[in-house]
């Protein structure tokens, strides 16, 4: 954290990214970041390879968010939070691959240390709650906007505090948080209810179609270009959907395969001992034990056959 510090304090101006496919905490990260530098008196832009999602954009400075590459960007160094690995922010890439100085801010356990200055915290619940430390650190004073975005990052992240990743010390995070004036419910009502009618289809026609393996430990969503066009939902809209083939009795590892011209995204999660890191790994991917994913070249079929084989071989070997 203090390699991180001093390099806030030498450089002036800033890029921030974070991974494809943005979420709560990739997004509340970034948001909570800019909040610190602009208080440190640092010129800061929020640039990432996707837009922000519909569900999200009521968080403060999220319009400011650019999905735009402009090669004439004036920035000296990149602050990426959130990803594993430098291929994960996308076409952020290009901007940044020219000698510039990269500052790694992450919690995944598959972190490749890929930064001019790598802070990574495998057990932190989530990016937002390492940003929230650096505030604590540098005795920045945290806003009412920005403890929202926090709030968001470590809510999102945590499945409502659900998963493993939640410790004592992100409830008592959360806490502070919330003392900034938030209204938990009004929050989770604006990240997880605010569905349309497309959505709603979208994810009944998804878990019509759930698979379970021969062996009742695997079990397996697909989402294919047809789905969307059928119902004109969105891809992000499936954030989460995953989770409903996890909560399957005696399911110890949850695939969803999602169809994107010429190759598949692949999420894994498990619940109990088994590590599907090791399965995002095996194909270029990673993430954490519980939850990771990779990017597969190949037709849905292909994918799904090489990637249900390797969780069973994971299983069988655990």
């Amino acid at each position: 954290m203090q390699e991180i510090i001093a390099a806030i304090n030498k450089y002036n101006k800033f890029l921030i990214t974070a991974h494809v496919n943005l979420e709560g905490d990739s997004l509340g990260s970034q948001l909570a970041m800019k909040g610190l530098l602009d208080a440190a008196g640092k010129t800061a832009i929020i640039v990432d390879n996707d837009a922000v999602p519909e569900h999200y954009k009521f968080l403060p400075g999220a319009g400011n968010v650019s999905n735009k590459i402009d090669k004439g960007l004036d920035f000296e160094a990149a602050i990426v939070l959130d990803c594993p690995t430098l291929k994960r922010i996308g076409k952020v890439r290009d901007l940044i691959a020219k000698g510039k100085f990269i500052i790694n801010v992450d919690h995944h356990v598959s972190n490749e240390k890929f930064g001019d200055v790598n802070w990574v915290e495998p057990h932190a619940s989530s990016a937002g709650e390492m940003v929230y430390k650096l505030f604590k650190e540098m005795e920045v004073k945290l806003t009412k906007e920005i403890a929202l975005s926090l709030y968001i990052a470590i809510l999102t992240d945590t499945g409502s505090f659900n998963y493993d990743n939640t410790s004592s010390v992100t409830h008592e995070i959360a806490g502070e948080l919330l003392g900034y004036g938030l209204d938990p419910a009004s929050v989770s009502e604006s990240v997880y209810e605010r569905r349309s009618v497309a959505d709603i289809k979208f994810l009944g026609m998804v878990l019509s179609n759930i698979k379970v393996s021969s062996s009742g430990e695997v079990a397996y969503l697909e989402i294919t270009r047809k789905m969307l066009e059928e119902t004109g939902a969105d891809m992000i809209k499936s954030e989460g959907f995953v989770n409903y083939a996890r909560s399957i009795d005696k399911v110890k590892v949850a695939v969803i395969f999602k169809e994107d011209n010429g190759k598949v995204n692949v999420s894994f999660r498990s619940k109990g001992e088994v590590d599907v890191n090791r399965m995002a790994a095996f194909f270029g991917g990673g993430g954490h034990v519980r939850a990771s994913g990779c990017i597969v070249e190949g037709t849905l079929a292909e994918v799904e056959r090489k990637v249900l084989a390797k969780a069973e071989e994971v299983l069988g070997g655990r």
